[in-house]
């Protein structure tokens, strides 16, 4: 991947309708949210989704923490108490949460001047420097009517604001929050917080770590798949919860895609074919981000990960590799097979499931289409179809790999097929630019019954489908 020039970065969570507290001596100690009785006014700019265009606001702070400050448009129907209500979560869950699980908590020096002791602060130099996160609650221009359109954005972060000299950037570290119909301080929009706060966290780690040499306007940003399962984790650390409108959707697969290959690795690749095929790339890759963290054995891997001075697979193989050494995951593909396998097997324990954690233990990857026996998967794209007695092994391709899967030891194998098993055939090609090759299966589809999970979904889906879109 080139490295890309500063540009506007917007990271999205798009909403559609169809603990303890840990100090860690960053700032002065302020032990409640103060209520900020004499309003400043500032001017923001804005980004309109309707429009593509950016538009400038007016708003008020009306509520100072110790890590954040929460400034609310003018005319937005957002209480005093909410606003407070949101800054006490920040201040004591989702900052020190995001904190330990990605973090960097040591001095930080540009062209040889100490600027900051942590990330946050790291954004707060390349921002305002005024010590504390803007979070800024407006109403987002977007396509939202309701009973029309029931789309909407939840909240994004744009790293723009973080280059101060660019036009339309707010030059502060700041992120957005919706005001309607989103409510700040709820579970959802609090999960959101979470989500784009990893957004900007990974942002400031590539200039840190991921830029040529001392120029911080030319950095290596981690790929879209890395970045949003990041972000997926993120919305978990806050919450502590297994996310439904994800595993349960891998599961309906209402696109009918997923069955066909389609996940992260080459993110929005299938945009165009189905409404729901954004959707998919959610779905998988926070189901790889949590089977990263169980076999690893908690979420340090992730602090190794956005740690990285690598940006596209190899920071996760490196990660993979040094979190569960002896397994083989330095090799990608050694790990999307197994990854792979553990959708289809699911195994109580082991690497070839979710070692039946909470509701994942209910992952179940659905087989190819009846008498599809031929398939173009894109590079990391795998399918599973359903082997008899007698189905010879097909020859791979360049990219082309195979395994013989059983819900039985010894699970997995290179080069034997099992009666009353499957077949995975999967892409291991790591370019993310890279054209679908054309794979075999056995055409056998399985019988398995996902009406429950395809109801839950169309439930869910019809009351706040999630989708988070870096733009």
């Amino acid at each position: 991947m080139k490295a890309k020039q500063v540009l506007p970065l917007l990271c999205v969570l798009v909403l559609f309708v169809c603990s303890c507290s840990m100090d860690y001596g960053d700032y002065p100690s302020e032990p409640d949210s103060n209520i900020v009785k004499e309003v400043q006014p500032r001017v923001f700019w804005a980004f309109n989704y309707r429009t593509s265009q950016y538009y400038s606001i007016t708003a008020n702070l009306i509520v100072e923490g110790r890590y954040c400050r929460i400034w609310m448009e003018q005319g937005a129907n957002v209480s005093t108490t909410t606003a407070k209500n949101l800054t006490d979560i920040f201040d004591t869950q989702i900052y020190p949460k995001m904190m330990e699980t990605f973090g960097i908590h040591s001095p930080i020096t540009v062209g040889g001047e100490l600027v900051a002791n942590n990330t946050m602060q790291l954004a707060d130099w390349l921002g305002d420097r005024d010590g504390k996160l803007a979070i800024l609650l407006l109403d987002i221009q977007d396509n939202y009517q309701q009973g029309v359109n029931e789309s909407r954005t939840s909240g994004y972060f744009s790293s723009l604001d973080l280059i101060p000299s660019r036009p339309h950037s707010n030059g502060a570290d700041i992120l957005y929050l919706d005001t309607y119909p989103e409510k700040p301080g709820s579970w959802n929009s609090c999960k959101t917080l979470a989500h784009e706060m990893q957004h900007m966290m990974n942002y400031v780690t590539s200039v840190l770590l991921r830029r040529d040499s001392n120029n911080i306007t030319t950095v290596h940003e981690m790929d879209t798949w890395i970045n949003e399962g990041l972000s997926a984790i993120a919305e978990w650390v806050y919450s502590g919860q297994h996310n439904e409108e994800r595993w349960a959707y891998y599961n309906a697969d209402p696109s009918g895609l997923i069955q066909k290959g389609n996940n992260f690795f080459i993110w929005g690749n299938h945009s165009n074919e189905h409404y729901y095929a954004d959707l998919d790339d959610y779905a998988t890759v926070y189901l790889f981000f949590h089977w990263l963290r169980i076999q690893a054995g908690g979420s340090s891997i992730f602090t190794n990960l956005i740690t990285s001075k690598q940006y596209t697979y190899s920071a996760v193989t490196e990660a993979a590799d040094n979190a569960m050494k002896g397994s083989g995951y330095d090799d990608w593909g050694t790990l999307l097979k197994t990854w792979l396998a553990a959708n289809y097997i699911n195994a109580s324990s082991g690497p070839y499931g979710y070692r039946g954690e909470g509701t994942l233990k209910n992952v179940k990857a659905k087989t190819v289409p009846e008498g599809m026996e031929n398939i173009r998967l894109y590079p990391g794209e795998g399918v599973y179809s359903i082997t008899r007695s007698g189905f010879p092994w097909p020859s791979e391709g360049k990219d082309i790999k195979y395994a013989g899967l059983t819900t039985i030891s010894p699970w997995v194998s290179d080069s034997s097929i099992y009666n009353g098993g499957a077949l995975l055939t999967y892409n291991v090609n790591t370019n993310e630019y890279g054209s679908p090759e054309e794979g075999k299966t056995s055409g056998i589809s399985s019988n398995i019954d996902t009406t429950l999970y395809e109801q839950r979904i169309r439930a869910l889906l019809s009351l706040h489908r999630g989708i988070i879109r870096l733009e």
